[in-house]
């Protein structure tokens, strides 16, 4: 989401004719769009802040920003704590930032504007920079209703809001003309979607009729909302991806509930087996947290175990993190950081290990490879299955769709080599 909305201020900033610069010193603008989900992530950002004061003292006209989740959930506090920063813009202001810049700049002023938007419905401007004109996001819905014990989204992000279908076809069909060949459906939890009659079954056939729409991808679903007209979507639909990302959090049916997750082990089991008999060969990866409060040792097991069940091709795997203002933040952090690092590193463990057998049965096969970008002549994309492949190449070929066949595997990605003539 970050990356999208990153891309967005970048379009905006573009129009009002600011460029980008390398070097700090010769910037006129400097704005972090912001992430806390991991306290890591927020302790990172205060510290990049801070080192801008001596910035800012030879350059009394340099306009220091921040937005996205931090600026959302500490609002005005920011401003009390960095006195060298200017603004503080909440994830519903993006598309004010023209006006608040021209404020700044009139009026000598420093503010806070966190508001949420109430409207159940949302546009956005098509005004952006996409990183890539190999691969882009388009948001579809914003926000989040479930309020999992652990996750500051909701209250970061606000209620889930969904964009009109119109308004999201065209953003494709743009980005589409530009010469994308891969778009992914974007939004904390996207089989929420909810527009007049439109579910989000409904809105991936209508996306997936895009002319020269190659790929499509989404991310990321809810177990619970997890229906069966998504599943007739992987089995019907020619370019929707045969890759999907199905967030578990722990193999334990007790910490799931602790955790408002409302499902349970079985439930999303089922579901998996289910998509899996209608389409064999899709993959699957998932988030983990370790170290949950009150996770016990024969808890983590289940999580093991959950591990060796399903076989993931991938896990995102991360120690528990309190954050302020969840319901799990005010339970008592009791599992140690030593506690949290050893089944962390069991977890990712063991996870390389089925990763790696998964991928070895794979050497040998040719894969259609999306090619993203290249680093000294060696190229790296990625096969409908989500699956990182490296190979020699010319980057002439960042765009375009290339035949490789597997020929060393890893846990987390291949080595290949390009099959020519086709």
């Amino acid at each position: 989401m970050n990356v999208y909305d990153s891309e967005r201020i970048t379009g905006l900033l573009g129009a009002l004719n600011f460029k980008p610069t390398q070097r700090i010193k010769d910037a006129d603008l400097i704005l972090f769009n912001s992430c806390t989900v991991r306290e890591k992530a927020k302790q990172k950002l205060l510290s990049d802040l801070g080192r801008l004061k001596g910035f800012k003292e030879k350059n009394k006209n340099l306009i220091i920003g921040i937005g996205g989740c931090v600026a959302q959930e500490a609002g005005d506090k920011l401003l009390k704590r960095i006195p060298h920063l200017d603004l503080v813009f909440g994830v519903d202001q993006v598309e004010q930032l023209p006006d608040l810049l021209g404020r700044i700049q009139e009026t000598k002023s420093r503010f806070a504007v966190t508001a949420f938007d109430t409207n159940p419905k949302f546009s956005l401007s098509y005004l952006r920079k996409e990183a890539s004109p190999v691969s882009a996001y388009v948001t579809i819905i914003t926000g989040c209703d479930k309020f999992c014990s652990f996750c500051i989204v909701p209250f970061t992000r606000g209620r889930e809001k969904s964009r009109s279908p119109r308004d999201i076809l065209q953003e494709v069909e743009l980005m589409v003309q530009k010469g994308t060949r891969e778009i992914t459906l974007l939004g904390q939890n996207v089989n929420s979607y909810a527009y007049e009659e439109f579910s989000f079954p409904s809105l991936l056939k209508l996306v997936s009729q895009v002319q020269n729409l190659k790929r499509l991808r989404f991310t990321s679903p809810h177990p619970q909302d997890f229906c069966d007209g998504m599943i007739e979507c992987y089995e019907k639909l020619p370019n929707l991806c045969k890759h999907l990302h199905l967030p578990i959090q722990c193999g334990s049916n007790r910490v799931l509930k602790a955790m408002r997750r409302w499902y349970t082990i079985e439930h999303y089991k089922e579901r998996v087996e289910k998509l899996r008999k209608k389409v064999p060969d899709v993959t699957l990866s998932t988030d983990m947290i370790v170290g949950f409060p009150g996770e016990t040792n024969e808890e983590f097991e289940e999580t093991l175990k959950l591990l060796r069940d399903v076989r993931y091709d991938f896990v995102y795997s991360f120690r528990y993190s309190p954050r302020v203002g969840t319901l799990a933040h005010e339970w008592k952090d009791d599992v140690s950081n030593e506690e949290k690092d050893e089944r962390l590193q069991r977890l990712q463990s063991l996870q390389d290990e089925i990763a790696l057998e998964k991928n070895q049965a794979l050497v040998g096969e040719t894969y259609e490879v999306l090619v993203e970008k290249d680093a000294s002549g060696v190229l790296q994309g990625r096969t409908e299955t989500h699956k990182i492949v490296h190979f020699k190449g010319d980057r002439s070929l960042i765009g375009k769709f290339v035949q490789v066949r597997l020929s060393k595997a890893m846990p987390h990605s291949f080595l290949g080599d390009e099959i020519l003539g086709n």
